[in-house]
């Protein structure tokens, strides 16, 4: 399996873990806490500097911030990306909506 996610579900991870499954991508998970000392070991901190969850690695590449995770999924599987540059922006626009509108609304 190349792709690990990174975080545990009850995290913005369950944002990453949603967009696989709808994808259809298999994938690892690495339940990672934000409270694991892990996250802080220089093992992790190569995939995510931050030292946060989620992040990906993906066939090698490391990805992190959620939004730009289910952003990368969408677009690598091909089964939730829009098909044209007006649909992009749709997309773009939605998932901004949810970061700013949304979020702190649910305590995130």
């Amino acid at each position: 399996m190349s792709l690990t996610i990174y975080g545990m579900p009850a995290s913005r991870a369950f944002r990453v873990l949603w967009a696989a499954e709808e994808a259809g991508l298999p994938y690892a998970n690495e339940p990672l806490s934000f409270k694991d000392p892990a996250i802080k070991a220089p093992a992790y901190l190569a995939i995510n500097p931050n030292g946060t969850i989620p992040a990906i690695v993906d066939d090698g590449f490391a990805l992190f911030e959620s939004l730009a995770i289910t952003l990368y999924l969408s677009r690598k599987s091909g089964k939730l990306w829009p098909k044209d540059v007006r649909g992009e922006a749709v997309a773009f626009q939605w998932t901004m909506w949810a970061a700013t509108e949304v979020e702190g609304a649910l305590g995130g």
